[in-house]
């Protein structure tokens, strides 16, 4: 039987097909292992080594290698060589030794089978988590593993005695093919607590805040049922400014209603039917007005950063079945400028979120007219962000939207000019008309490492610019061309 991968073809190192001895390299790389071991005089001929195979393993592809090793049942050692950085080895080894358990995890798997259920399991002893397809028990001779650590020249001394007095077992199995099933991806990974949205509009700013919910949101179980969240979302609205009657319609809102929720914001009345507003919170509640208090402070022109009132209650908020979500506000005068932070304890994305916004621009023009200060960015801290689940094909619509959007922004951080000088690269970091820093290297890797230490850069798109020209004027310095930067926004 000859070995016949079904899976990474392009990345192994195929010795001698009809070999019976499989080498893992780990984090290694196979062509460093390669020179060492034909350094040792071990027979690396394809004719009659006793090697098979020579891969890598990084972790992400152990199921494929389980199904090339099923496929290719001749294999009947293998030789874990090579440093490992992330338990690659305990992976293999914990497999055969230890075998598989359950698991409760997101991650659901789409099988071609319409009778058969494909369920998450993870290897016991480590954190891989993959489809239950591969078990142990399919191996009908499991391999023998053998685990030497490093590529020193003791470890590849031990390797080179193994493989002299190694002789294959010369198994009969059977081959098995095992399809690999797709993944139902129901949330990307990410930090969920460093989400930041920075928009101009209101809408814009809820549209890719249900656009990140949906993508990278988690899906958690509280009181009121299953939710698909985020936390410590922070979202910058640039321009806080009243919206267009159709815009508001397209986002699935009411204008008239946004009106009146503007109105309830204002007003300290506490209706009898209802346990707190959040008017009353501010207005009445705590035997201040701290909303006319923060207008009086900042017309006199005083601003010492106490313009902050809260909505939360101490003492029976906390056991209290009916409790505030907006927690806090925080008004900052610039210049000229009314900025405004507001801190939600939890919040509904799918239609409260909106709102909101409106509610405190009610707040943020309430003191501006009394100020004559001019109203500015709005930023709201949410610490629990959820959809409902019954919103998630409105949102996915939301999502595909924003999916197709191929903007450039302006950088707060500023905007950057490339040329090159000879053999040498020079970028140029501008702000507005002025140079505040300039970097000089021969290569780009040296650039990026500088740029990311003063972070220099803040938006993701303006930095793969920037890398890809870095790469162009690099080319051009090689090639004794001539480079001409393609800009970005300034």
């Amino acid at each position: 039987m000859l070995f016949k991968p079904n899976h990474y073809q392009e990345k192994l190192k195929i010795i001698n097909p009809a070999g019976t001895l499989g080498i893992i390299t780990l984090w290694s790389r196979v062509d460093t292992v390669i020179n060492k071991l034909s350094s040792a005089g071990v027979n690396l001929d394809e004719s009659d080594s006793k090697i098979a195979v020579i891969g890598n393993l990084y972790g992400e592809g152990f199921r494929y290698l389980l199904r090339n090793l099923l496929y290719n049942p001749q294999i009947d050692s293998l030789l874990l060589l090579g440093k490992d950085s992330s338990d690659s080895s305990r992976l293999v080894i914990n497999f055969f030794k230890y075998g598989i358990e359950s698991v409760e995890h997101d991650i659901k798997y789409i099988s071609t089978d319409i009778n058969r259920t494909i369920e998450a399991i993870r290897v016991i002893g480590t954190n891989h988590v993959m489809d239950d397809l591969v078990k142990p028990s399919l191996f009908q001779n499991k391999p023998s593993i053998i685990h030497i650590d490093g590529v020193d020249s003791s470890a590849i001394q031990k390797t080179a005695k193994y493989i002299k007095d190694y002789s294959s077992a010369k198994q009969k199995d059977e081959r098995q093919k095992i399809e690999v099933p797709e993944v139902a991806i129901l949330n990307f990974p990410s930090n969920i607590r460093s989400h930041t949205i920075i928009e101009e509009t209101p809408s814009k700013a809820w549209k890719y805040l249900v656009h990140r919910i949906f993508r990278f949101g988690n899906e958690v179980s509280i009181a009121k049922g299953k939710r698909r969240e985020l936390q410590n979302v922070k979202v910058v609205i640039e321009k806080p400014q009243l919206e267009d009657k159709e815009t508001i319609l397209k986002c699935g809102f009411s204008p008239d209603l946004f009106k009146d929720y503007q109105k309830n914001m204002l007003s300290g009345d506490l209706p009898s039917d209802k346990e707190y507003t959040y008017g009353n919170r501010i207005r009445k509640f705590f035997g201040i007005d701290s909303l006319s208090v923060s207008g009086n402070i900042l017309k006199n022109g005083l601003d010492d950063r106490n313009c902050y009132m809260t909505t939360w209650n101490n003492a029976t908020d906390i056991t209290s079945n009916s409790r505030p979500c907006l927690v806090s506000l925080f008004f900052r005068k610039d210049n000229n400028n009314l900025f405004l932070t507001a801190v939600f304890r939890t919040h509904n994305a799918s239609n409260a979120w909106f709102e909101n916004i409106y509610g405190l621009m009610a707040y943020q023009n309430y003191i501006c007219d009394r100020t004559n200060l001019t109203p500015s960015a709005i930023t709201v801290f949410s610490h629990s962000i959820s959809l409902d689940p019954a919103y998630l094909e409105n949102a996915k619509v939301i999502h595909d939207e924003i999916a197709q959007i191929n903007s450039e922004r302006r950088d707060p951080n500023g905007h950057f000019t490339i040329k090159t000088n000879g053999s040498e690269i020079i970028v140029e970091h501008w702000f507005g008309s002025t140079i505040i820093n300039e970097y000089r290297a021969k290569k780009p890797e040296k650039i990026q490492h500088m740029l990311y230490r003063d972070c220099a850069i803040s938006d993701i798109n303006h930095a793969m610019n920037i890398g890809m020209e870095l790469g162009k004027a690099y080319l051009s310095i090689k090639r004794n061309e001539t480079y001409v930067q393609d800009r970005w926004p300034t």
